[in-house]
């Protein structure tokens, strides 16, 4: 008989809470490290499990409000409803004992380009300075940075700013009104397997932030691609 994975086993168990109503709509879980050790699963694990049901719809993961169980037929409403929060939250990671990591920069490349793809649709047909990164905690590659501004608004972003968005946005005084934040799950390609140095198909989480002004307008969008999986966010 084959053997059931032990992500599929978490899967199932906490799709069973959600449905029999042990986990209603609106319950906060614990962080990945604790819901880990309740399923007695690795940190990586449990990850995934998260990741999946969060794609499925029945779980929301939002960067400083934790993992919560998510209202019915939630999965199905367009992108254009995300929540905007009234005062932008600074993204915070934990590492395995809660507290807030150290970060190194491993390597750096900034440059200037033209908006296409998601970038066209959001800031239009405008030049962008991009800095792409590679985050280190330890000896550990950990997270994959790619971040624009349009040149509308900044003369360029330094390689040495730090991973706050909201720290690169004031060290060129401009405040954003509110961030986006979305998360989402999949697995690393090959490329990426190889800048973070880890295994192909490692469950990877990808967070995208973009800021915006009272307008509206955009003034910055952030990706990070988290591949660490001794690193929560929120909780």
């Amino acid at each position: 008989m084959a053997r059931i994975p032990l992500y599929k086993t978490a899967e199932t168990e906490m799709r069973r809470r959600i449905a029999k109503g042990t986990w209603p709509p609106g319950t906060r879980l614990g962080n990945e490290f604790q819901l880990a050790e309740e399923f007695g699963v690795s940190q990586g694990t449990m990850r995934r499990a998260l990741m999946t049901l969060e794609a499925e719809g029945l779980l929301s993961r939002k960067p400083g409000r934790g993992t919560l169980v998510a209202e019915p037929g939630a999965a199905g409403k367009p992108a254009a409803q995300a929540v905007q929060v009234p005062e932008p939250v600074p993204m915070r990671f934990y590492d395995e004992d809660g507290d807030e990591p150290a970060f190194d920069l491993y390597r750096a490349k900034v440059g200037h380009t033209r908006a296409e793809g998601e970038d066209l649709a959001l800031f239009g047909k405008v030049g962008l300075h991009r800095a792409e990164r590679m985050w280190k905690r330890g000896p550990r590659r950990s997270i994959l940075e790619d971040i624009v501004l349009p040149e509308t608004l900044v003369g360029g972003i330094e390689e040495e700013a730090g991973p706050e968005l909201e720290e690169i946005l004031d060290a060129h005084g401009l405040s954003p009104v509110s961030i986006d934040e979305r998360s989402a799950a999949r697995l690393t390609t090959m490329s990426e397997s190889v800048a973070l140095s880890c295994d192909r198909n490692t469950a990877l989480l990808v967070l995208t932030r973009v800021a915006r002004d009272a307008k509206g307008q955009p003034m910055a969008r952030q990706m990070l691609l988290v591949a660490d999986e001794g690193l929560g966010f929120g909780g």
